[in-house]
């Protein structure tokens, strides 16, 4: 009786029709046959926009519709995960496939980043081998995810990097400066009497100048360079140089930036300056260089604070 339900027309189309998950029918050519009402909810397209279309067209794959060619013939088909999961369907046993799309779709004309999970197997419907794909919109719990790994990545108050990232970040970049003999420059930098600024003003006024200082990093560094909040009032810059005391010259203009700006909160004029160390020689370990720039930073604080102390790369 079970094999007669599993053959049965009506019941694959009732099954079709009243699941959540989104569902289409494709044959060996790659057209589509059959969708259900979930597919096209999530295309915004009605039955007849999709059936016997090629599927890349029918789902507004941004393959077909930017170069506007049928699916298959695009410069990046044979990239296609989709493609390659429906033919190894057809062609191979009654096993499922599975695979993620992480593409942008055009839902009705309108671009859109979408990350697709698929499933596809091989069944008999109406006598004919199809591939009935199913795609889960995981989208929405794709973004969650990288909102999570970005808030672990940044720093809330200032915008720049987290401790965990400069580490992540900071420790492949280390090695591979040393693999390709690239010049590293390392700067720890602290603001000076800083305990003060939230003794006299408050703890928000000192949050002020965090994130104030913060900006002027972001606005005098390039996106390659890995900026971050090290703790409390001290930061590490990570930059990658071409040039010997090309490094000193950035980093004294970022200490003189932050000594002739006047931070203003809440109707208070208030002066900050900037301790910086700051070595061009790259360690025998990623650790061993962030110390020899703080040991740098305490000597710039102990020779009178305001100032960079520079440790010369010794391959100059």
């Amino acid at each position: 009786m079970l094999e007669n339900l599993y053959n049965s027309t009506e019941f694959y189309e009732f099954l079709l029709n009243n699941i959540t998950t989104a569902v289409f029918l494709v044959d060996s050519e790659f057209s589509v046959k059959a969708v259900n009402e979930s597919l096209k909810s999530l295309l915004g397209k009605e039955e007849n926009d999709i059936i016997n279309q090629l599927c890349g067209n029918s789902l507004g794959c941004a393959f077909a519709v930017e170069e506007n060619k049928p699916c298959g013939t695009t410069s990046k088909c044979s990239t296609c995960t989709l493609r390659e999961c429906i033919s190894g369907s057809l062609s191979g046993d009654d096993s499922v496939k599975k695979t993620y799309i992480s593409r942008v779709f055009y839902i009705g004309s309108t671009p859109v980043e979408k990350h697709f999970r698929i499933k596809s197997r091989k069944i008999l419907y109406k006598n004919e081998n199809l591939a009935v794909i199913t795609v889960d919109d995981i989208t929405e719990l794709e973004e969650q995810k990288k909102q999570i790994a970005s808030m672990a990545n940044t720093d809330f108050l200032t915008g720049l990097y987290s401790r965990r990232y400069l580490f992540e970040a900071g420790i492949a970049l280390f090695n591979n400066a040393k693999r390709s003999n690239l010049r590293l420059s390392t700067a720890m930098i602290d603001i000076d009497h800083f305990k003060k600024v939230n003794d006299t003003f408050g703890h928000a006024a000192g949050d002020h100048i965090l994130s104030s200082v913060s900006s002027i990093f972001k606005k005098n560094l390039r996106k390659s360079d890995i900026v971050a909040r090290y703790g409390g009032e001290e930061f590490c810059i990570i930059m990658i140089m071409t040039g010997s005391g090309e490094s000193f010259k950035i980093i004294e203009k970022i200490r003189k930036l932050a000594e002739k700006t006047c931070f203003v909160f809440d109707n208070n004029s208030i002066s900050i300056t900037l301790s910086c160390g700051l070595t061009d020689n790259i360690e025998a370990t990623f650790d061993e260089t962030l110390r020899t720039a703080d040991q740098l930073l305490y000597r710039a604080k102990a020779e009178g604070r305001n100032r960079t102390v520079h440790e010369k790369s010794s391959q100059s």
